[in-house]
């Protein structure tokens, strides 16, 4: 492995994606601006190939060290211009009965990196399509190579997202011959921030177990080192419905930039995103015009979140597969012939729940995760209506509830659209966006905030102090007054 060139690379992806951070001008802890900035800098950095390759200059290891140096340097003038002195703040460490959870996450972390780090490309999908892609491109220092030649008429992975090809042709080049490493640099950064986000709702120790729970399902944990685009779908698609929400509880417009530009980094990595994107505008719509706000800002506001995933599709599909694949394809050739059976719609729905969540199928691919989160909604349910005093669902939890409906639903209806989204395949990989939010709901859920509640005022009480009776002021000794001598008469 070439150290020097991973370290180059991190380092590019942090102040890349740290000074379109600051163009936001978001109020975050330090901790999660730095996993942010790793994440965006992570699609940022894979542009650059494309950039030289456009360019028609030679794709070799100079060629791409200095566009990504000269990609980071653009990148970073937000921070050059509004420059800093960066506050270091004091390093608080977990509680006690944090690091059982917590060293078990480690440990699936170190296994992560390992993977991705020492295991070749795999994946099905990969070597008949980015990352073959990749290969040809290094030895023959272009995107547009004799790969082409080739005849794979029986699979369309040749045309999907320039992102992964991109960020394999740098890490081939810059760091090992298997790339992959820059899984890592996204993987690590997601799950410190799902745990801050956790632990600023819940009790540390629920936070910690919370994210284990996550950490351990089954398929997404294999997902963070086969390579596929599936879970940086939905590491950005989760960032832009996070910053979503907290739009719509902050109302500041910043928040709302910044979500619309990761769910531009979400339809970027898998195209289809941008029709999950125009059913997810409805939560902001309702609240738009709940708020009422003026006709001219829910209409510019709505068409700046459609407008600018469909900017990203626009790209990929008529600028980077157009220009790099020589062959030619039309994505309307892949649309259902039959859409007056709505049927299929239906159907898809049903399949999805035999199959994926309540067959023995769901329990392979994503644990008892689903399962639990099932079992705690229904409960909170009861638990409200038997108990009138509790308190009902926060924005929070209500949001998370419509995050999971538009995927929910979402997906069946692009299966209907689209028959080549399977269930087994695309559908099973494409739930995985359901996850986090529903992680998110979890931690807002009525019967989980109830217990950290009872955490936190055991933990206090267990470190006031024991009232001690205080003691009996000291009897002050009685001053004896002598008596002065009487005068004698003269």
């Amino acid at each position: 492995m070439n150290f020097p060139g991973l370290i180059f690379l991190i380092i590019a992806h942090y102040f890349s994606g740290r000074g379109i951070l600051r163009l936001f001008k978001l109020q975050l802890s330090a901790i999660q601006t730095t996993c942010f900035s790793f994440m965006v800098g992570v699609p940022l950095v894979s542009f650059a190939p494309c950039i030289v390759q456009l360019l028609k200059i030679p794709i070799t290891f100079n060629s791409i060290f200095f566009s990504i140096a000269l990609l980071t340097g653009v990148c970073s003038i937000p921070l050059l211009i509004n420059l800093k002195r960066p506050q270091f703040k004091k390093i608080v460490l977990p509680e006690i009965y944090e690091w059982p959870f917590l060293l078990a996450c480690l440990c699936l972390v170190i296994l992560s990196v390992w993977r991705a780090y020492y295991y070749p490309p795999t994946a099905r999908d990969m070597i008949s399509g980015p990352e073959l892609l990749a290969e040809f491109a290094v030895r023959e220092k272009t995107m547009i190579s004799s790969v082409f030649s080739i005849d794979l008429h029986t699979t369309n992975n040749y045309f999907k997202s320039p992102y992964i090809t991109c960020l394999q042709i740098i890490y081939k080049l810059l760091v090992q011959p298997f790339g992959q490493v820059w899984e890592s640099v996204l993987y690590i950064p997601f799950v410190v921030f799902i745990y801050t986000m956790l632990r600023e709702r819940v009790h540390p120790f629920l936070a910690s177990m919370l994210l284990f729970f996550f950490m351990a399902i089954p398929d997404l944990f294999a997902y963070s080192f086969v390579m596929l685009y599936d879970y940086s779908n939905m590491v950005f698609f989760f960032g832009g419905f996070y910053f979503l929400v907290k739009h719509l509880e902050n109302k500041q417009p910043n928040y709302f930039a910044f979500s619309v530009f990761l769910l531009g980094l979400a339809t970027y990595i898998r195209v289809e995103t941008v029709m999950l994107v125009a059913i997810l505008a409805l939560l902001p719509m309702y609240n738009f015009f709940k708020e009422r706000l003026s006709l001219k800002t829910i209409a510019l506001r709505l068409g700046l979140m459609i407008a600018v995933p469909a900017g990203f599709y626009v790209l990929c599909m008529y600028v980077f597969v157009k220009a790099f694949v020589p062959i030619h394809y039309n994505a309307t050739d892949d649309i259902n012939p039959h859409l007056g059976n709505i049927g299929n719609f239906f159907e898809r729905i049903n399949a999805m729940n035999d199959v994926l969540i309540f067959g023995h199928q769901g329990t392979v691919v994503y644990g008892y995760f689903m399962i639990v989160f099932l079992v705690l909604f229904v409960a909170d349910i009861i638990y409200f209506l038997a108990d009138t005093k509790a308190k009902r669902f926060n924005r929070e939890a209500r949001f998370a509830l419509i995050g999971i409906a538009v995927i929910y639903l979402g997906l069946p209806f692009l299966g209907y659209l689209f028959p080549l989204i399977d269930i087994m395949n695309t559908t099973k990989r494409g739930l995985f966006k359901l996850l986090p939010i529903m992680l998110l709901y979890m931690s807002n859920s009525g019967l989980v905030l109830r217990l950290s509640d009872w955490l936190n005022n055991l933990g206090s009480s267990k470190k006031e102090p024991k009232a001690t009776a205080k003691p009996a002021p000291a009897i002050a000794p009685k001053q004896t007054i002598k008596a002065s001598p009487k005068k004698k008469g003269r």
